[in-house]
């Protein structure tokens, strides 16, 4: 994703959410290190408006904080271990719900 879209993103659709629920200026936004996080434009943006949420840098080498990332890894260790091969999409389907 370009900056450009990105900043869109946050300035159409995060900015207004984090305005209604932290209305008093203490909602948190993380964001990882994408290249399009850390723009010039985009940090730019934040700076600007520090007084209505805080952000949050990712820590450099630090663990997935989403637990999806997580299950999906456990389920690609568990099916690519899985013999034979799925020979259509509906057995592929029905490994996947096994798992």
């Amino acid at each position: 994703m370009k900056a450009a879209n990105y900043l869109n993103i946050i300035a159409d659709q995060l900015h207004p959410y984090m305005a209604f629920v932290f209305q008093t200026g203490n909602g948190i936004f993380l964001q990882n290190s994408a290249p399009c996080h850390k723009a010039r434009i985009v940090l730019e943006w934040f700076e600007e408006h520090t007084d209505e949420f805080h952000l949050i840098s990712w820590p450099p080498n630090s663990p997935d904080l989403n637990p999806v990332e997580h299950i999906w890894d456990v389920m690609e260790r568990q099916f690519r271990a899985q013999t034979p091969p799925c020979p259509n999409i509906s057995t592929l389907c029905d490994r996947c719900l096994d798992i």
